[in-house]
């Protein structure tokens, strides 16, 4: 098993916001953290109603080469237009676009077929997720893998309150407790900040990258 600390984007929240420097815009985030980072989760991006959303404005420019991004299908997102919005977002970002989590309740079969017979195979998809009971975290949810990808799954956590490292090792050691073998993204609801701090706690626990 080896856990791969990344980050879930939260635009306009105090955790994300206060990484970056205070003056620099909004849209220019994204090609900032991919100096540093290789990988985004994106909550929130798809809507119910299959709108999309540009929380950091023209995704093509927002988006530098070399960063990977992962959506998130809610429940509620029709079949037929969530596959229409994720290749609408897939022709602005090629392979930019990485992957998709299906939510809790999704009927992950469906959305799976959609998008295959929409042409967009190469996508890691997992889902739809599973809630979690884990010590030191607020929220969990276990994506497991259904095409694509590398490892067995994927996790979505939300930490309890602001982890100390002492917190963190006690949500890796949480999240080895019941993870598969292989590589497993982790997507965290955290500052970008804390990132390194993480993989270096699960490299030293041997559960890192």
């Amino acid at each position: 098993m080896r856990l791969q600390p990344a980050v879930a984007a939260r635009p306009g929240t105090p955790a994300w916001d206060g990484h970056f420097p205070e003056r620099l815009p909004g849209d220019w985030q994204l090609a900032y953290l991919g100096h540093f980072r290789s990988r985004v989760l994106l909550p929130g991006v798809l809507a119910d109603d299959a709108t999309v959303a540009a929380p950091f404005g023209d995704w093509d420019e927002a988006v530098p080469p070399n960063l990977r991004l992962t959506l998130v299908w809610p429940r509620a997102l029709p079949v037929a237009a969530g596959a229409q919005a994720v290749v609408g977002l897939a022709g602005e970002l090629g392979e930019r676009l990485d992957g998709v989590l299906f939510a809790p309740g999704v009927d992950a079969s469906a959305a799976r077929a959609a998008l295959h017979d929409a042409g967009l195979e190469r996508l890691m998809l997992a889902g739809p997720g599973e809630a979690r009971e884990l010590a030191g975290v607020e929220r969990a949810c276990w994506y497991p893998c259904l095409a694509g990808g590398e490892g067995p799954g994927v996790w979505h956590v939300t930490p309890a309150g602001t982890p100390d490292p002492a917190g963190w090792r006690a949500v890796v050691e949480a999240l080895a407790g019941v993870t598969p073998a292989g590589p497993v993204p982790v997507f965290l609801d955290a500052s970008p900040g804390v990132l390194d701090d993480v993989r270096t706690i699960a490299k030293l626990l041997g559960w890192g990258p």
